[in-house]
């Protein structure tokens, strides 16, 4: 199973850089993982948006998806968004606790390594 990374911060600038940076420091030649830039808010101004985040999980009940969040209402909006999940959609998403910058791209890394989603977000947990 590959890995979705979605990434929320109130900035869509700042999940795009990111996306691009994890994309170019973690070669991933065999498709393990995936990175949605979910930032901003729908109409692309300063904020966040549920449905940003919402939309890729339910696009993708094959993958296992970690949310990885800046703060404030980043984490409300991804608490959010799994209030809406059905128990099936729910069991493999995940809301990450730690650093957005550090947190991704750790995910990104463990994904390349075929780690289960336990053994990524404790990896991931050793950043904060």
């Amino acid at each position: 199973m590959s890995n979705l990374l979605i990434l929320v911060s109130h900035s869509q600038q700042i999940t795009e850089g990111l996306k691009e940076l994890l994309e170019t420091m973690v070669p991933d030649d065999n498709n393990r993982f995936e990175v949605i830039a979910a930032g901003g808010t729908d109409d692309g101004e300063i904020g966040t948006s549920v449905n940003r985040i919402l939309d890729p999980i339910l696009a993708n009940p094959d993958k296992e998806i970690f949310i990885f969040t800046d703060m404030g209402s980043a984490v409300l909006s991804a608490e959010t968004a799994l209030d809406f999940l059905d128990d099936d959609a729910k069991s493999h998403t995940h809301l990450v606790k730690g650093p957005l910058v550090e947190g991704a791209y750790v995910g990104a890394v463990q994904s390349t390594i075929d780690r289960t989603p336990e053994e990524l977000l404790q990896a991931v947990k050793k950043q904060s």
